[in-house]
């Protein structure tokens, strides 16, 4: 794991998934501000050695923020926050 305290403790053999660990801890950095709209995000193996998790791992959280609609991939230029898509109302018709 990596050493820096703003990492969460990660335990692989704990009851979390790793990698929606990972994907929660960066959801709470984006809800907090600490990653601002349009930031780019490190690249994957820079990610996987910050949280001292494989690179899969985090490809795994990218696809969970992704859905989550936190994030934006562009090929070839890198991961950005993104404005979340609002809530979809439940209309009854």
């Amino acid at each position: 794991m990596a050493e820096d305290s703003d990492y969460p403790e990660i335990d692989s053999d704990g009851p979390e998934l790793v990698y929606m660990v990972v994907a929660n801890h960066i959801a709470g950095k984006i809800e907090r501000g600490e990653l601002k709209l349009g930031q780019r995000l490190p690249s994957e193996l820079d990610l996987a050695e910050q949280y001292g998790v494989a690179r899969m791992t985090v490809r795994r959280a990218m696809k969970e923020l992704r859905e989550r609609g936190l994030i934006r991939s562009v090929h070839g230029k890198g991961t950005y926050v993104q404005q979340p898509d609002p809530p979809a109302e439940n209309v009854d018709r």
